[in-house]
């Protein structure tokens, strides 16, 4: 959001400027009587500098988007949690595990009930989709349980395309 506003207010900025510098005389009488308005309004200049100053800092300072999630495990005794790449991790061994899967990537979604897991993949031309994808849940959804206790209510299968599976050359 913080990227488009600055963008947008480049884009007006250079316009204003062209605008001057070609010669348009609105431009510059708006300016000078903004500057003027601004010098003969003092406590308008300043609330209106103190909104500016206010809602700058709020962008800028704003929580950011964390990349590094944790996801909460039952324990008993303490808590655990389990980093995104880990999970990640583990989803990409269990689809690689499996014949006809060249690539993985997934994203995870936190619901009451539990995770809700999307893989998107390559498979292998030649791979009967519904099967390997059937495959897919199963052994994901499996893993990721076996290994972090963490309930996994849905997996969902994007298949991104289908390569051929490429040659091992030794030299």
């Amino acid at each position: 959001m913080l990227g488009f506003i600055l963008g947008v207010l480049m884009v007006l900025g250079a316009f204003w400027i062209v605008a001057m510098a070609t010669g348009w005389g609105l431009p510059y009488m708006l300016l000078l009587q903004g500057l003027h308005w601004l010098k003969w309004n003092p406590w308008e200049s300043l609330a209106a500098a103190a909104f500016l100053l206010l809602g700058g800092l709020l962008l800028l300072l704003r929580p950011q988007d964390n990349s590094n999630r944790t996801f909460r495990t039952p324990s008993s005794g303490g808590e655990v949690r389990i980093s995104q790449e880990a999970l990640e991790e583990i989803i990409a061994r269990s689809a690689k595990a499996l014949t006809g899967i060249m690539e993985v990537q997934s994203k995870f979604r936190e619901r009451e009930a539990g995770l809700q897991i999307t893989v998107a993949c390559q498979y292998e031309q030649g791979v009967l989709i519904p099967q390997l994808s059937k495959e897919l849940k199963e052994k994901v959804k499996e893993d990721v349980e076996l290994y972090t206790g963490i309930s996994v209510t849905e997996v969902k299968v994007l298949v991104r395309s289908l390569e051929k599976a490429r040659t091992a050359r030794v030299r």
